[in-house]
């Protein structure tokens, strides 16, 4: 019983976490969830969770390393092939080496294999705790894809040179060329046995498919499977459990982009489902981290043998050299395959690229597992040296890297982001969601929903057209009348080709002519257009208080128009129809980036004309009966827009208080229409 309590009180800091991460964004969600790790530990609950190392990374990394695996840009990994693995393979060597020696010296009490295998288990960068980054650090897309690509494959090469060391350390005996074969075996055959099972998995399925089981349910259940029995065959076989999960979960992503309808179903609900359980395991290794620390921290704190200052600064010393060594190995690369390439037009490396990358490098629960899995005792029985130090300096690390990734690298990357400030970026980040919500409710037009889908689409057109307004202002430059004028011209020349085919009639075209001489002079005399529209508007307001049941009478003439009436006004309307398009058309053949904001407002102007023609043509059949199928398509914009706004933060493109400030806008607009709903 009081480990359910302590489960579910674990499940509980998750939504703490994240709840308080809405009121501190500036401190990282893992940074939140190893401080209420660590206040879990102190309550007196009377449960303790003891860490077995092996359980945690098949329970833990093998899923989350699976989907990493799924939702990694396979381009941007087979781009960045040479410097992921020379930072996943040749920089974990290289820290292994060099921390090794350096903490040896640093601290004679432990020896060189030992200290060996602290390098190794703090080498590998940790997956999850570098996926945290992309939601609130705006690096350059190059750095996320090469962390990324890193994160995935050294964990490997980490376990194996850690594997190695404590077996000198133990046994007293290594063998350098032992140790390569070995590594080449481990790691080539996780990759062959996640591809082959993977491969067997995929027949099977189909098999079942064969048999007519074509049930969602079971294919997910299988799915999420998946990564567990391909670890632990893989760990069976002595072979990388987790480049194993890394390649079946590349595998994965390839085979989902069947266009078969049954696998796009599938897609969708392995979506959903692996979001929550992403979500719930990420907050689950953090946590379980901070319930580590009050135990290491006590032995070390009081029974090591070395002043708590010293400790500190080991940890401080440790966390800086590998900083170091991971910049002069980043850097020192590009700088080589600049030259090495002799490419004079291309730029060269920047100096704050390769201090983003290193310290970018951040450790987690990988390296935690590696140094909890350090043994007791040697094979003569005499204790391990210093393992409570190890495994603290350990832990003291992964927390300053993860302080300088939560503290430190948003100031250096605060140029990359998305500036709320930045007016003009924001109306751009704005109108780009609109318009993929206009796109995403179009996908969604049936011939039940498509009136009020319209009219819902063009209140999303009116916005971006007022923003695009405010882009440029409210008063007309020259160039935008001189288009105006332009588009006048189009308008003609289409007219007068449909009336040589016989399209629409003289008197349309009489008709069409006065509305765009009226056009025309309000464009070239727009003082005197505005002072006669207001003289002609306020004779009708003037007519409708005198005479009300006159300007009702006239309602009702046009209402029940001759037949002769309704086909003129129908022609007038296919006329509008075809100008609009032509317009939209034409403009859409000359929009560039040089003119984008003044032919960009001008096309969703014309595509909101198009819109209310259409609905007109729909009265009074056509209108949607009710506003309770409007609401639904309202509310399911706003959905849109909330999803949009969420991808474009997790993938860097906004920073974390534009989006803040979108959700809130977002979440006042919905409060409006559920009032209206209820009203």
């Amino acid at each position: 019983m009081e480990m359910f309590l302590f489960v579910l009180l674990l499940l509980v800091a998750i939504f703490i976490s994240n709840l308080l991460n809405r009121f501190i964004p500036f401190v990282s969600v893992p940074l939140i969830q190893i401080g209420l790790g660590i206040l879990i530990a102190l309550l007196p609950i009377g449960a303790e969770l003891k860490l077995n190392p092996e359980l945690f990374l098949v329970m833990f990394i093998a899923p989350l390393l699976f989907n990493d695996g799924k939702r990694t840009d396979k381009k941007a990994l087979w781009r960045l092939r040479t410097p992921i693995l020379l930072l996943a393979l040749g920089l974990v060597f290289a820290t292994v080496l060099i921390i090794g020696y350096f903490v040896n010296w640093m601290i004679p009490s432990i020896p060189l294999a030992a200290a060996f295998a602290l390098a190794a288990s703090l080498a590998p960068t940790d997956a999850v705790a570098v996926g945290s980054l992309s939601g609130r650090i705006h690096l350059p897309k190059r750095i996320m894809n090469l962390l990324e690509g890193e994160a995935l494959i050294n964990d490997a090469s980490g376990l194996v040179s850690f594997q190695f060391a404590i077996a000198a350390m133990v046994t007293g005996t290594f063998s350098l060329l032992n140790a390569s074969w070995s590594f080449l075996v481990i790691a080539i055959g996780g990759v062959l046995v996640g591809l082959i099972l993977s491969f067997l998995k995929f027949q099977f399925l189909k098999w079942v498919r064969g048999l007519g089981m074509e049930d969602v349910t079971f294919h997910m259940l299988i799915q999420i499977l998946t990564p567990f029995l391909i670890y632990l065959a893989a760990e069976e076989l002595h072979v990388s459990g987790i480049l194993a999960v890394v390649a079946a979960g590349v595998v994965h992503a390839v085979e989902g982009k069947k266009m078969d309808p049954q696998q796009v179903k599938l897609n969708v609900v392995s979506k959903s489902t692996w979001s929550v359980i992403v979500f719930v395991l990420n907050g689950l290794v953090f946590l379980i981290l901070g319930t580590q620390l009050p135990s290491i921290a006590e032995v070390v704190w009081h029974d090591s043998g070395i002043s708590n200052t010293q400790v500190t600064m080991y940890i401080l010393l440790i966390t800086a050299a590998l900083i170091l060594l991971r910049f002069i190995w980043v850097f020192g690369f590009w700088q080589f395959d600049h030259f090495r390439k002799n490419n004079k037009t291309k730029q060269k490396p920047a100096f704050r690229t390769a201090v983003l990358t290193s310290l970018s490098g951040v450790r987690g629960a990988v390296t935690l597992a590696t140094a909890l899995s350090i043994p007791f005792f040697l094979d003569n029985g005499a204790l391990f040296p210093q393992r409570d130090l190890i495994i603290f300096i350990a832990s003291g690390v992964i927390l300053c890297s993860l302080l300088i990734a939560t503290f430190i690298l948003p100031i250096l990357a605060r140029s990359n982001e998305a500036d709320v400030g930045n007016i003009r970026l924001e109306r751009a980040v704005k109108i780009k969601i609109l318009r993929n919500v206009i796109r995403g409710l179009h996908e969604q037009i049936t011939p039940e929903n498509k009136a009020a889908t319209e009219q819902v689409m063009q209140q999303y057109r009116g916005r971006i057209h007022d923003l695009q307004q405010g882009n440029s202002g409210h008063k007309m430059s020259a160039d935008e009348k001189a288009k105006r004028l332009e588009i006048i011209g189009w308008e003609r020349e289409n007219m007068q080709k449909l009336r040589d085919a016989d399209q629409i009639s003289a008197s349309t075209v009489y008709r069409y002519e006065s509305f765009l001489g009226m056009m025309e002079s309000a464009l070239k005399q727009r003082f005197l257009a505005r002072i006669k529209t207001f003289f002609i508007f306020a004779r009708r307001a003037l007519k409708l208080l005198l005479h009300p049941k006159k300007f009702k009478n006239a309602q009702l003439k046009v209402e029940n128009a001759t037949e002769k009436q309704k086909a003129a006004f129908a022609e007038i309307r296919f006329l509008r129809e075809e100008n609009e398009k032509l317009i939209i058309r034409r403009l859409k053949s000359q929009i560039n980036e040089e003119n984008a904001d003044l032919i960009g407002p001008l096309i969703t102007e014309h595509k909101m004309f198009l819109d209310r023609i259409g609905e007109e043509r729909m009265r009074p059949s056509g209108r949607p009966k009710s506003n309770q199928k409007v609401r639904e398509i309202e509310l399911m914009g706003i959905q849109m827009e909330r999803d949009n706004i969420q991808s474009m933060f997790e993938s860097g493109s906004i920073s974390r208080d534009l989006a803040r400030d979108l959700r809130q806008n977002l979440n006042m607009l919905e409060t409006y229409t559920m009032e209206e709903e209820m009203a």
